[in-house]
């Protein structure tokens, strides 16, 4: 396997995104080029890279070291380890040369740290079938995702829904018409000043959420740091969407998030908590799927599992981390 600089990985990022995208059974958009390089340099930009490609793909981890663990070999996203390290269609190939690399050419390591891993998906059986005879083998947290199809349009999303939750949205669309509330689209992002008002505009309004009040948001620190670096990417490559909610020209909720591989992930949203009785939230949520109809995705992946969440999505996707120790 040939070693990829930091610098080619970024120059190549378009040919690492269309391996990420032949890559069967992962979570495509947070395996890409557009979730783990802002990930790496917000949250970890002291450990190494270490990234590597063959004639099957390319492989992209971290490295780490701690006094009581040694070093390990960790996804570039580590903070929900949703990020399957491995690009390519020939998973089998790619997984070969990658345990072969780690028993002889790889520098020392005591723990391989292989998140976004499918439970008894092709990456998974490859894995276990290469390094348990010489290897300790564990499984590290399962993240599970919630995502809804959009085929057949907002007709059959709407049909996948239960009769209330047709009937809430419903009553929350009448009031917004009744209230005045407007909607702005934003679909092809200029990727510099653009993309960083619509970003500072949805971090104003954080300040007047629950999250904000919490300090549970994007306001400040890392996260700051992850989005900003993320979304001129995703407006490079005409990947960004962002709505809004306004009332009297005051933004009252917002929603984004970036389109990969005919799926729309949905990276942040929130609301004004004076506004939460005309339920902006729900409003620009559902508003989100109508304009991802209208463009023809055909999935919308909401993220980490919540409560609320069911109502919106009926799949789960799990995935895990498969633990190789010395």
């Amino acid at each position: 396997m040939r070693e990829i600089t930091a610098e080619e990985l970024e120059q190549r990022a378009d040919e690492f995104d269309a391996a990420i995208a032949a890559t069967p059974q992962i979570d495509h958009f947070c395996s890409s080029s557009f979730w783990i390089l802002p990930a790496w340099r917000a949250f970890l930009p002291a450990h190494k890279l270490w990234a590597r490609e063959c004639d099957n793909g390319f492989v992209a981890l971290g490295v780490g070291s701690d006094h009581s663990l040694g070093t390990y070999l960790h996804p570039l996203e580590a903070s929900w380890a949703l990020a399957c390290p491995f690009a390519g269609a020939d998973v089998e190939g790619l997984i070969a040369n990658f345990i072969e690399h780690a028993r002889g050419q790889m520098p020392a390591w005591n723990i391989l740290f292989l998140s976004g891993i499918v439970p008894d998906s092709l990456h998974f059986d490859h894995l276990i079938l290469g390094f348990r005879r010489h290897y300790s083998l564990g499984l590290g947290p399962s993240s599970v995702r919630r995502v809804a199809s959009l085929e057949e349009g907002i007709e059959g999303f709407m049909r996948r829904r239960t009769s209330k939750f047709r009937a809430n949205l419903r009553r929350i669309q009448r009031r917004a018409e009744e209230r005045g509330l407007t909607l702005e689209y934003h679909q092809s992002i200029e990727p510099g000043a653009q993309a960083f008002a619509l970003l500072d505009r949805a971090l104003e309004l954080e300040h007047l959420s629950w999250k904000g009040e919490a300090d549970t948001g994007i306001i400040d620190g890392p996260m700051k740091v992850f989005y900003r670096d993320m979304l001129p990417r995703l407006a490079h490559r005409d990947a960004l969407r962002f709505l809004f909610v306004t009332l009297d020209g005051v933004d009252i909720a917002y929603c984004f998030g970036g389109v990969f591989n005919n799926t729309f992930r949905g990276l942040q949203m929130s609301y004004h908590d004076d506004f939460r009785d005309v339920s902006p939230g729900s409003l620009a949520q559902m508003a989100m799927i109508e304009r991802l109809c209208e463009e023809g995705v055909a999935h919308y992946d909401l993220g980490t599992d919540m409560e609320y969440k069911e109502r919106w999505a009926e799949e789960k996707r799990e995935t895990v981390a498969v633990v190789v120790r010395r």
